[in-house]
């Protein structure tokens, strides 16, 4: 049978005939099903034969192999069965091969397999539908084989698997359906077994997996949806194998992955999911030498949290960023953030956390919200000049970036050295490219090199100190002098100066000249002879510039 993907609603009709299974087990009443969509349009009409439930707890008393695959069973009840038979109300209850495929149960209370003990060699609930009332397996047992809830729906109800023991075995519930009643697997241990959730779609109800366990097994919820106003993997031991989250839509209630586990060397991914309008927390999670990947993530207008997490490395690149992050976590070696798209807040400044980065890829973002960083507390540049998988263009763009945001915040001190960096970083990547273009091109690009990297870089910081520009200008002064000072002779002289004057009027007398020849006071009292009349309008053309650049350079932060 084909279970719909929403029992939106269906009518039961028992007729005094006969109902015969393939297993040649005869009924003595069929209950005819029809089956309605949302629009309460006719679907299909199906026939079932009806299981009292004391033919169950007959064979749970003979110890039989239980198999009532395409079967209406209403009241079933291992509470009931053990009241019937005078059994310890917290007595296990062994179920042999149980099998219910493609069935239907109903309860005017309780659908019951609170401690169920099943045991055997399978136990297969696929296309099951649990219908009116509540469904509990809690503490229930299965043993080391594949348990198989795959394309069973639930109605309204809550469904209840806490505590639920499932062993070594596979545990498969794809393609299942719930409506609007809760579930729980809080507290359940899923063994060793793979756990696949894939494609559910859990509905409007709350899901808590808080304080599972997993060991070895991989666990997956790939294009799985959830609409419920709480999900909660809160302290879930997550064990040793990949956890896939893969295209999951989380829908709009809280989302808590809050000090979750998972061993070293493993990856938790939640690529192309979609996160709704509340909040993301995986606030302490001990995720120690492990990989988080948000790749392609959806976030909406919430907050999503990583305070004092510990990983190997969180990836959100290629993300679409609508929410508030609170990124201050405790140990985490490369944060990558690339091509992502930030709307709203990222909050990386370090407080009450250890904040131990080693790298923060940005390349690539577009930056349309506020990403509050410190470069000193931050390390900033050690983040970016860490990075072994960004180019040298890249680095430049990601201080180009951080430039941006420390002027649009006020923070002009952190600007100042994030453009120095953006432009250092600039010249080495054009000088790499014109190293990789030929000797010539090399050749051709030294000049232009060697300029910005004394004169633009090493004098004044690209225009962000004057005072840088202005202890050069003395500097200078000082050099010129000193040339004119050694290479004074009876030909290289100044008619202002006699050649036979001591040593110290000669400092004297070639620092006045260099400093009026730098200023271009030009008093006319001292004149250059020989070669200083080649030296003195270089001179004269290197203190208008650097005078220049520190106009520049002062102005800029005074308008500041």
């Amino acid at each position: 049978m084909k279970i719909y993907r929403y029992i939106q609603n269906y009518k039961v009709e028992i007729l005094d005939q006969s109902f015969e299974l393939e297993s040649e087990i005869n009924f003595k009443k069929t209950a005819k099903i029809a089956f309605y969509d949302i629009n309460n349009n006719l679907i299909e009409t199906k026939k079932y034969g009806v299981v009292d439930p004391q033919f169950i707890y007959n064979k749970i008393k003979n110890k039989e192999s239980i198999d009532i695959s395409r079967c209406y069973v209403k009241n079933f009840s291992l509470s009931d069965f053990r009241s019937k038979n005078n059994l310890n109300a917290r007595e296990k209850v062994d179920l042999i091969n149980f099998t219910a495929v493609d069935s239907i149960f109903e309860s005017e209370k309780m659908i019951d397999f609170t401690l169920g003990n099943f045991i055997g060699t399978k136990a297969d609930f696929s296309n099951t539908h649990f219908g009116l009332g509540n469904l509990s397996f809690l503490k229930s047992e299965f043993g080391d084989f594949k348990v198989l809830f795959k394309g069973s729906s639930y109605s309204e109800g809550n469904n209840t698997f806490q505590y639920v023991k499932f062993n070594n075995g596979n545990v498969n519930f794809d393609n299942s359906t719930f409506e609007n009643g809760n579930l729980s697997f809080v507290n359940t241990y899923f063994g060793d077994g793979n756990s696949s959730f894939k494609n559910i779609h859990f509905g409007n109800g709350d899901v808590s997996f808080a304080f599972s366990t997993f060991n070895k097994g991989n666990i997956t919820f790939d294009k799985s949806i959830f609409n419920g106003d709480l999900v909660s993997f809160s302290k879930v031991d997550f064990g040793t194998g990949k956890v896939d989250f893969r295209r999951v839509i989380f829908g709009d209630g809280d989302i808590d992955f809050e000090e979750i586990s998972l061993a070293k060397n493993n990856k938790l991914v939640f690529r192309r999911a979609n996160f709704g309008s509340s909040s993301v927390s995986f606030r302490d999670a001990h995720l120690e030498g492990c990989s988080v990947d948000f790749e392609e993530a959806e976030f909406k207008n919430g907050k999503l949290n990583f305070f004092k997490l510990s990983a190997k490395s969180l990836s959100l690149n290629h993300c679409f960023l609508n929410c508030n992050i609170d990124m201050r976590i405790d140990d985490c070696h490369t944060i990558d953030l690339s091509q992502s798209i930030v709307h709203n807040i990222i909050d990386l400044n370090p407080g009450l956390t250890k904040m131990n980065i080693h790298e923060l890829n940005l390349s690539g973002v577009r930056n349309m919200g506020d990403i509050f960083i410190a470069w000193d507390d931050n390390h900033v540049l050690d983040l970016i000049s860490n990075q072994k998988s960004t180019t040298l263009h890249e680095k430049a763009e990601q201080f180009r970036l951080l430039k941006e945001e420390f002027r649009d915040t006020g923070r002009y001190i952190d600007e100042d050295i994030a453009y120095v960096y953006f432009k250092r970083y600039e010249l080495m990547s054009e000088y790499e490219q014109a190293k990789e273009k030929g000797l010539l091109s090399l050749f051709l690009f030294m000049p232009n090199f060697i300029f910005q990297r004394l004169v633009f870089d090493k004098v004044g910081l690209y225009a962000t100190n004057p005072f840088r520009v202005l202890f050069s200008i003395v500097i200078v002064n000082f050099i010129f002098s000193l040339i004119y000072t050694f290479f004074y002779s009876e030909v290289n002289t100044l008619t202002c100066l006699d050649y036979h004057v001591s040593f110290t009027e000669k400092v004297l007398e070639n620092l006045y000249f260099s400093a009026i020849t730098f200023f271009t006071v030009g008093y006319g009292d001292c004149s250059p002879l020989g070669f200083f009349k080649i030296l003195a309008p270089i001179e004269g053309f290197v203190g208008v510039f650097l005078m220049s650049y520190f106009t520049v350079a002062f102005v800029r932060k005074i308008l500041r």
